[in-house]
């Protein structure tokens, strides 16, 4: 089963119910969270998987877990995941929740590599660029790539702009091995 098409239909279900209730902000950070927690808790995500924990146990836990800190509506929908032997996708549905969010907002996340942190100047010269180019507003995400040696990588959707060392030097690289320094005659 894919689960990727499964969490998309399963997202869309509970960000359309959220649109009509009119918590799409509550989803939308109830998903920020339920996605760090899965992503930062193994043993949570093992027991979503888990085949050999009933179900009654699964819900006891993730009200334990959630049931504080999220809305109503969430919540209720993360039972009835539960309920209908869904749970193993819960972490998926939150990551596709937020994208759908996103989309529904015009925020685009574009991530930034480079060897060293950008400053606060470099910063606002990406934002406001990719602002203009994209017509969307921007989520920067600012990562440390040691291997670039210099420059930077923008990715955003299925794009990419390297205007790193490294791939200079890779260009370079191609253009020495095409130069043939071998003369016929002698």
């Amino acid at each position: 089963m894919n689960v990727s098409l499964v969490a998309e239909r399963y997202a869309k279900a509970l960000f359309e119910l959220a649109l009509e209730k009119g918590a799409v902000e509550e989803v939308y950070q109830d998903s920020l969270m339920i996605s760090s927690v899965c992503g930062s808790s193994r043993e949570l995500r093992l027991l979503l998987k888990s085949p050999i924990i009933n179900s009654g146990k699964k819900l006891t836990i993730i009200r334990d877990i959630f049931g504080k800190d999220i809305n109503n509506l969430t919540l209720t929908y993360l039972l009835i995941m539960v309920r209908k032997n869904r749970e193993s996708f819960i972490p998926a549905i939150a990551v596709k929740l937020v994208e759908l969010y996103q989309a529904y907002k015009n925020i685009l996340t574009v991530h930034f590599s480079s060897p060293v942190l950008p400053d606060a100047e470099t910063r606002k010269q990406v934002l406001e660029l990719m602002k203009n180019f994209t017509h969307s507003d921007i989520d920067l995400k600012a990562e440390i790539d040691e291997s670039l040696i210099g420059g930077f990588v923008l990715n955003w959707n299925d794009k990419q702009y390297d205007a790193s060392i490294r791939r200079e030097i890779d260009d370079m690289r191609i253009a020495m091995a095409k130069i043939n320094l071998y003369k016929k005659g002698f």
